[in-house]
């Protein structure tokens, strides 16, 4: 039988341990935000000006104009109506939710498509945070959710 000793003190072993639990929440910061379907916990939906609005945009594949056609205040609803139902359930399939947002005020932004003809991705945004976002086309008449998730369909 072999035995080997090792001589620590409590504070080795502490700090050894808050290493291990810091680089664990690490990790689970990185990957974990970027993997959540909660928008409030994704990193990659923090917005903090016009530019990383853009740069989120282009991101999913989208070249806009370097300023919005417009910005307004939106306030939500306490309660799904109809028509916003119908768009949230839009939204899911982009990986967006807006029910932890009913009764908030949020700003929408709405940006051209560069080289499309009266077509636009809209952005709504509470607390620097993109909750929703569409594409849509007022010539054609169709919208689509903006992918909240990593991939544009």
């Amino acid at each position: 039988m072999l035995t080997a000793s090792v001589k620590t003190s409590r504070t080795k072993i502490l700090g050894a341990l808050c290493v291990i639990i810091a680089a664990i929440i690490a990790v689970i910061l990185f990957f974990g935000a970027e993997s959540s379907g909660n928008a409030a916990e994704s990193i990659s939906r923090r917005v903090a000006d016009n530019k990383e609005r853009i740069a989120y945009m282009a991101s999913k594949g989208f070249e806009t104009a370097d300023e919005p056609s417009s910005v307004e205040e939106v306030l939500l609803p306490e309660e799904f109506d109809e028509i916003l139902m119908e768009y949230n359930e839009i939204q899911k399939q982009g990986g967006f939710d807006l029910s932890p947002y009913l009764g908030k005020t949020v700003k929408k932004y709405v940006y051209p498509i560069e080289g499309e003809m009266e077509t636009f991705v809209t952005l709504y945004i509470y607390e620097n945070l993109i909750i929703a976002g569409d594409i849509s086309s007022r010539t054609e008449g169709w919208q689509k959710a903006v992918d909240g998730g990593r991939n544009m369909g």
